[in-house]
Order: structure tokens, then sequence, then C-alpha cells
């Protein structure tokens, strides 16, 4: 029997059986800072237990698109960092700068939150700049 995690219609290993659900969804919240008060719901598929995670949707300031107070709070969510996808390419290069397949094989588990973790970033970069062209010229 088996856990698996779901975000965003991703699947994602467990890091740690004996973990708590709660903690797993803490370490995703690292590439997915949505998901720090994220719900989590249950169910049997077979043997195994899937774990959907699903973020929470507020409409705190929904209403005020377009206005500087919103587009600051949008901005305040993107924040700088360094993608681990990039950290781990340089990682599985060989000595003949070559990716190594079957040291990026081993580590499919860490690749797949890297990449979901970037696409996650790209989405906040992407709902900043909408936010940034929805102000009203002056």
């Amino acid at each position: 029997m088996a856990r698996l995690f779901v975000y965003d219609q991703r699947e994602f290993p467990d890091p740690d059986p004996k973990l708590p659900v709660d903690e797993v969804r803490k370490q995703l919240a690292e590439f997915f800072p949505e998901l720090a008060n994220a719900e989590a719901r249950e169910e049997r598929r077979g043997e195994d237990t899937v774990v959907t995670f699903t973020k929470r949707i507020g409409t705190k300031g929904l209403r005020h698109r377009g206005r500087p107070r919103y587009v600051a709070a949008v901005l305040r969510r993107v924040a700088a960092t360094r993608l681990r996808i990039f950290e781990l390419a340089q990682e599985l290069l060989g000595a003949d700068g070559e990716l190594d397949v079957d040291r990026a094989a081993q580590r499919q588990p860490e690749i797949n939150l890297a990449v979901a973790g970037a696409r996650a970033y790209a989405r906040e970069n992407q709902q900043a700049a909408e936010a940034l062209r929805q102000l009203p010229a002056r």
C-alpha cells in the first residue's frame, strides 16, 4: 500500500511513508507556496491511498483588480528565487558536459518536484505581469 500525493493534476511520490500528510504538504509548500494552507482529501485507489491537495481560494482583493494595492499584493507573492531545476541540471551533467541519464532516472521524484516548482513560479510571474498590464493608464 503506497501513498501518492496529487496537486495541480500532477502526482508526486511519498517522500517518507512515516511522515504525516500535513508534513508532506509543508514540504510541497516549499515548491508551491500556495499549498501552505491547502486542504487535503484522501481517497483509495486500489491498494494505494491518494492524497489530493487543493489550495483554498479566497476572494480578498479580487474586486480590486487593476488597482495599485491589488497589484502590489500580487507582486509580493512572486518572491525572487533560485529554481532548483537549474541546480539539478548542473548536478546531472557528466564530466563530458552531457546529461547523465542514469543519475537523472534515479532522481526522478526530485526532478518532478523541481519541474513543478518551476512551473508554479512561472504561473506566479504570469499573474504578476497580468496584474501590471491591467493597471489603468494615466
